[in-house]
Formats: structure tokens, C-alpha cells, sequence
């Protein structure tokens, strides 16, 4: 992968923290927003690892065409992601606002996250380096909770629902590129 890849990719799965940290800034949470940075970062680090474990695993069992098969898992999670974000959501809204214990806030951060096991599963039946992958993907995610809460906190405006949005259309396009083999 190159410099532009990396890039790309943790601003595309960054975005999916973005949303939720929006909400969370938006229900007064800011204030916990260290908490929430270290908790974010510590998942979005070790989910995409064990997704290129899987993945590269499985590359080995099943050979060909492992490219195809990780270029349709991410654009399935990026349309699901794009339906998630149209959909009402007021249990999501319920759920931030448990965020205020720890036990709650590895809940969500395990949830936030499942898509990185997807995301490193498909990284993983390619060629990809893994502490790489790993830390973009958690740096990149814990800037955009910052992000997020403050924007959220000083807006007091949801802007959940955009965000996933365009993290899904985003995680499509990547999906899309990775199937042309742009990345």
C-alpha cells in the first residue's frame, strides 16, 4: 500500500468514529472525550489486526480470487453503513448517552469497531502490513473522535446521520477502488 492508500483508508474508516463522536459532543459528553479517544483508539488498533489475521488466513485456504471477495465485503459494509445512516436511529442516541461508565464505552467501542475486523479481513486476503494498517486506521480514528466531540459540543447539532452516510458512501468508493486494483 502507499502513502495515498493509507491515507485514504484511515480517513474512511476515521469517518465512522466522526459520526458517532459528533452525537456524543452534540449530548454533552465532551468532557469525556479523552476517555473516549483512548477507548476508540484502543479498538480501532486491534479490530483492524484481527481482521487481516482472518483474512490472510483465509487467503491462504482459499487462494484465488481473494481480491473480488474483499472488494464485496467492503462495499456490502459500505452500503450497509449508507442504510444504517438513513434509518432512525434513536437507540443509537439512547446508547451514546450510557457512554458516562467505562463498561458502556467498550460496548460502543466494540460495536464502533466490528467494521474493522471486516475492513483488515479484506486488507488481509491481499497483501498488507498489519501494524501499518493498524495504527492509521486507530490515529486516524482517534483525530476524528477529537474532531467529532468538539464540533459536536460546540454545535449541539446531530449531524449523525450525514456523517455515516458519507462514511458508507466512502467505505463503497474504497471497496470499488480496491476491486479495479487502484489500491
Amino acid at each position: 500500500m502507499t502513502l495515498i492508500d493509507f491515507l485514504i483508508l484511515g480517513f474512511v474508516i476515521g469517518s465512522n468514529n466522526l459520526a458517532v463522536a459528533l452525537s456524543l459532543g452534540a449530548m454533552g459528553q465532551a468532557a469525556r472525550r479523552f476517555r473516549v479517544m483512548l477507548v476508540f483508539g484502543v479498538f480501532e488498533f486491534l479490530m483492524p489486526l484481527l481482521g487481516i489475521g482472518l483474512g490472510a488466513a483465509t487467503a491462504r485456504a482459499i487462494g484465488l480470487h481473494t481480491n473480488v471477495i474483499g472488494a464485496v465485503l467492503l462495499i456490502a459494509l459500505g452500503l450497509l453503513a449508507v442504510i444504517g445512516g438513513i434509518r432512525n436511529r434513536s437507540q443509537d442516541e439512547k446508547l451514546a448517552k450510557q457512554v458516562t461508565q467505562w463498561r458502556g464505552l467498550i460496548f460502543l467501542a466494540l460495536g464502533l469497531s466490528m467494521d474493522n475486523v471486516v475492513v483488515g479481513f479484506s486488507l488481509g486476503l491481499g497483501r498488507a502490513e498489519p501494524l501499518a494498517v493498524a495504527t492509521t486506521i486507530a490515529c486516524f480514528s482517534v483525530l476524528f473522535t477529537w474532531i467529532g466531540m468538539r464540533l459536536g459540543h460546540e454545535s449541539r447539532r446531530s449531524w449523525e446521520q450525514i456523517a455515516k452516510i458519507g462514511a458508507g458512501m466512502l467505505l463503497v468508493g474504497f471497496g470499488t477502488a480496491n476491486a479495479m486494483g487502484w489500491l
